[in-house]
């Protein structure tokens, strides 16, 4: 039996139906990785962990070195949208203006239409050659009636919706207790392939409900390689209907008005600025596809404190800094990736590297030596290589964390459980045991792979963390634990704010560690998600 330093309510020992280790490490159904420029010279990195799922990282720096970390990571379920401005609108229709992104207290970042006429209809063409489903997303309304939906001119492809009501057709109520709250999506069809057209209209009036119905967009299923999955680049002198979404270099922006663009693409992160002619709303995440966060802003590469001459320094990543970047490199499929100009922002491939050349040092600035952190992403999986090889004085290491595993066992954007449970050998930890208490750490000596188990858009998470040396013979580094800190701020599972909890696979530096001119530090770290129905 591991050793375990154990706070009360900890659940130990084997569980029905637990998986092995070794589960949490295997690979998903995804097939593609994609890049896109982010916020603020930052990057956004993407890997499919599922099918139709998709990791999305946010990559941050820190000026003035530019050294990205990797700070968040949130799980998307990828869809091709088709919004207002793509369809064919006849009868009576009301043109409603965006009021912003996000779940709970705002309905659309898209244009939205609404009509209670029942000869109102809105098509659109939809198409893929890989089989998908259709969804319609709309807001659910007070005064909401039933919408019906017909495909290709008739409702044999509508398989999965009834009838509601003995209307003689199929249809879905779009009533909500309360107005203009939260958006809503319902799938309609499953198992199509190729071009058909989509028609939706109102097909009467609902008990309990009205007489209207809004519609935001249509949806079907989409993967990283697809055109619709994000909104397109802003383009100059382009005709936009208030509320069509665009983005440029990693912000998300709502047009205020109808109008043409001007010649500048917007710049502003954050309020309501102009390219010159038109006036955008700034937002850091589109309004399609949902995301849900799995983790909290908090570094995952690796971190250190040292005591060199009796002065101590934190190394890594944003929170700590002390590595001065000297260059990147940034590889799709082997070639170096320029952002994209045209599309959807994204640049896809099936592996991609990122490459950092940084010098380590303390706080005063002395040089400690030089280091490459290369990040290999494949389809579910991060890696991290990190080599350091010393050149400067002696420094004695207090702790080093060769890996961590930011979590999220309760968001409160989404009001959901995220992760439920962290394994460990022989050990399996109930993140809901320590609600309301911030408890003392769980420990798991000589472990270096742990696997979280979870829920995201209604589909199983599994995820496996682990660290370890590389093989080297000048490696100060050898044996690892683990160490589990399961509730940072005494939350509990309600309301808006995070439960975050954090997992760290750390060398274990037993009488001592230290390194000085010559020696070698190499490690790796391993992400590993996968998403299942």
């Amino acid at each position: 039996m591991i050793g375990l330093e154990l706070s009360p309510g900890h659940n130990l020992g084997a569980r029905p139906g637990a998986l092995p280790l070794a589960a949490f490490f295997r690979a998903g159904s995804g097939q593609h990785v994609a890049v896109a420029a982010g916020a603020d010279d930052s990057l956004t990195l993407w890997s499919e962990v599922g099918q139709n799922h998709a990791a999305c990282l946010r990559l941050d720096n820190d000026d003035p070195t530019r050294r990205y970390s990797w700070r968040e990571t949130l799980i998307t379920e990828l869809r091709n949208i088709y919004a207002v401005g793509e369809m064919a609108l006849t009868g009576s229709w009301s043109q409603l203006q965006s009021s912003g992104s996000g779940l709970a207290g705002s309905y659309t970042g898209n244009r939205a239409i609404s009509t209670s006429s029942l000869a109102a209809k809105a098509a659109v063409t939809v198409d893929r050659a890989a089989p998908y489903d259709v969804w319609v997303h709309y807001t659910g309304r007070t005064n909401g009636a039933y919408l019906r939906v017909d495909i290709d001119g008739g409702q044999t492809r509508v398989n999965e919706i009834t009838d509601p009501g003995d209307l003689g057709f199929k249809a879905f109520s779009t009533h909500h207790a309360s107005d203009l709250t939260r958006r809503q999506s319902v799938k309609v069809a499953s198992g199509l392939t190729g071009s058909h057209l989509v028609e939706v209209s109102v097909g009467g009036v609902a008990s309990p409900g009205g007489n209207a119905i809004m519609l935001e967009a249509i949806a079907i299923s989409g993967d990283l390689s697809d055109p619709r999955v994000l909104p397109p680049l802003w383009a100059s002198n382009t005709s936009y209907s208030m509320g069509d979404e665009v983005q440029w270099g990693g912000v998300f922006y709502a047009a205020r008005a109808n109008g043409v663009s001007g010649t500048v693409a917007p710049t502003h992160s954050g309020g309501i600025a102009s390219d010159g002619a038109l006036d955008w709303r700034a937002d850091n995440r589109p309004t399609y596809p949902q995301f849900v966060a799995i983790d909290y802003a908090s570094e995952r590469e690796y971190a250190l404190r040292f005591d060199v001459d009796g002065a101590f320094t934190d190394l890594g990543g944003q929170t700590h800094g002390n590595e001065v970047l000297v260059a990147r490199n940034v590889e799709l499929d082997g070639a170096t990736w320029t952002p994209a100009i045209a599309g959807n922002g994204l640049s896809v491939g099936t592996q991609l590297t990122v490459t950092e050349d940084m010098s380590w040092q303390t706080q005063a600035g002395t040089s400690l030596g030089n280091c490459q952190l290369v990040r290999s992403i494949t389809p579910g999986s991060i890696r991290h290589d990190v080599a350091f090889t010393a050149t400067g004085p002696q420094a004695d290491v207090a702790w080093f964390y060769a890996g961590m595993l930011p979590m999220v066992h309760w968001d409160g954007e989404s009001a959901s459980t995220v992760v439920a449970t962290l394994d460990a050998p022989e050990a399996m930890v109930t993140l809901a045991d320590y609600a309301g208490v911030n408890p003392p750490n769980i420990n798991f000596s000589g472990a270096n792979r742990l696997g979280v188990t979870g829920s995201v858009l209604g589909q199983d998470l599994h995820y496996g963390h682990e660290a370890g040396a590389v093989p080297d013979a000048a490696n100060v580094l050898d044996q690892f634990n683990a160490f589990l800190r399961p509730n940072l701020n005494a939350r509990t599972a309600s309301g808006g704010l995070d439960w975050a909890a954090k997992a760290y696979v750390q060398a274990d530096i037993g009488a001592g560690l230290s390194f000085g001119s010559g020696d070698v530090i190499r490690f790796f770290n391993r992400h590993v998600m996968v998403m299942e129905s």
